[in-house]
């Protein structure tokens, strides 16, 4: 039996990958951080940027997010996808990641929105595998790599 994947075969994991990472970052701009750390196995772990140490395994994914400030709006933009298949089970996958936030309830205008308050453009470096619930993070790096200075209206 090969072991060699199809065409089809490698189209499906490439987009089932792809919506792991979109359904991340849905769910963080959701603010529903139960729902991210479940896209964890559980031993995964998670490299954010503002911590020394990995966070490991779902519960500490999800404690670490639940402390971030209750008023922070964000809104990732995930772009540039890049997905190496190293088998029907384990892929690594790359994606840029631009990332603007504002705090709650600083709307300016109801059509246009909040201002911008951070503009930080990076990257996230994973290593999925396929459980028996789909596709999951075994490891996330996170990093900014990019920090675009956002000017405020003092008038």
């Amino acid at each position: 039996m090969s072991t060699q994947l199809s065409e089809l075969d490698r189209c499906l994991i490439h987009r089932a990958v792809e919506d792991l990472v979109n359904e991340a970052q849905n769910a963080l701009d959701e603010r529903d951080f139960g729902r991210f750390a479940a896209l964890f196995v559980e031993n995964g772990r998670l490299f954010r940027p503002t911590t020394p140490d990995p966070l490991v395994g779902p519960d500490a994914i999800r404690d670490s997010y639940g402390k971030n400030p209750p008023n922070r709006f964000n809104r990732h933009l995930i772009t540039n996808f890049r997905v190496d298949i190293h088998s029907s089970v384990e892929v690594k996958a790359r994606a840029y990641v631009t990332l603007m936030s504002t705090e709650a309830g600083d709307q300016v205008a109801e059509v246009f929105g909040a201002p911008v308050h951070r503009c930080l453009v990076g990257e996230f470096h994973d290593h999925c595998v396929r459980t028996k619930n789909g596709w999951r993070f075994q490891e996330r790096r996170a990093e900014f790599t990019l920090n675009m200075p956002i000017a405020r209206d003092e008038s």
